[in-house]
This record gives structure tokens, C-alpha cells and sequence, in this order.
């Protein structure tokens, strides 16, 4: 398997499973409702939907940063508001990013993965694996705060 094979292979396994963590991401949100989605049942921590909203945001900021543009998200585009927003948009947008996310992994060349991102100090292989780990953070807290809910 080359390197690629791989990379595409942990996205896929943080993703939809088995991931090593035991927390596959796209799965633990199937049973959220809106308004579970929306809850705080935690004081002063994000919601499930805004952490979704903030994970995709990532993974769209990494795809445009993989076509070699130099990209820094906003404090709106990094937490949005996602009042109006309705959760199977905020779930649709964020398989969609996924996908995105995916196919420009799946263009890249091994020679691509110890290139510097354009405006940053670290490779291509960093903020790929970056991007997994960052995901997986969350899904943790998602986990957290589904068992956290009434």
C-alpha cells in the first residue's frame, strides 16, 4: 500500500470506522436529533452542531490549503452560527467537506506530502495526519457530550 493508500485509509477509518479510537465519527452522529444537536449539557462547552460546523470549516479549510492556497479561517468561519442552520444541513455539509477533503488527498503525489503549505511551517503529510487527529478530538467530545444529554 503507498503512502497515500494510507493517509486514505486512516481518513476512512476515523470516518466511518473502525477507527482505533472506537469513535468513528459519521456514525456517532446518526441517532442526534436537532435538538439534541443544539444542547448544552455541558456549561461553557460547544454544542454537538457547532462542533460539526467547526470540523467541517476544518476539513474545507485543509482542502483549499491542499490546492496550494494559503487560507486562515475567521473566528466566524471557524465557529459559525449555526442558529438557522438545521442539523441535516449542518451533517450534509460536513459529509460533503469530507468527500472534498478526500478526493484532494487522493490526487496527491507521495512527493506532495513533504511539500510546505503554502503560508505555513509544516508539510503536507502534517496537516493531513493534522486534520485526522483534529477530527478525532472532537468526535471524542461529540461522544461526551451524547452521554452528557437528559
Amino acid at each position: 500500500m503507498r503512502a497515500i493508500e494510507r493517509i486514505l485509509d486512516q481518513m476512512n477509518r476515523a470516518w466511518g470506522g473502525p477507527s482505533w479510537t472506537g469513535v468513528d465519527i459519521r456514525p456517532l452522529l446518526d441517532d442526534v436529533t436537532d435538538t439534541q444537536a443544539r444542547s448544552h449539557p455541558l456549561p461553557n462547552v460547544h454544542s454537538i452542531i457547532e462542533l460539526v460546523a467547526h470540523m467541517t470549516a476544518t476539513m474545507d479549510l485543509v482542502t483549499y490549503r491542499l490546492a496550494g492556497n494559503p487560507k486562515e479561517l475567521t473566528s466566524e468561519e471557524d465557529w459559525r452560527d449555526v442558529t438557522l442552520l438545521p442539523w441535516a444541513a449542518a451533517v450534509e455539509e460536513m459529509e460533503n467537506a469530507e468527500s472534498r477533503l478526500s478526493d484532494a488527498v487522493a490526487r496527491l503525489s507521495v512527493d506532495d506530502l513533504d511539500r510546505i503549505v503554502a503560508g505555513r511551517e509544516y508539510t503536507t503529510y502534517v496537516m493531513v495526519h493534522g486534520v485526522i487527529q483534529h477530527n478525532l478530538y472532537h468526535a471524542g467530545q461529540i461522544a461526551i457530550l451524547k452521554k452528557a444529554l437528559p
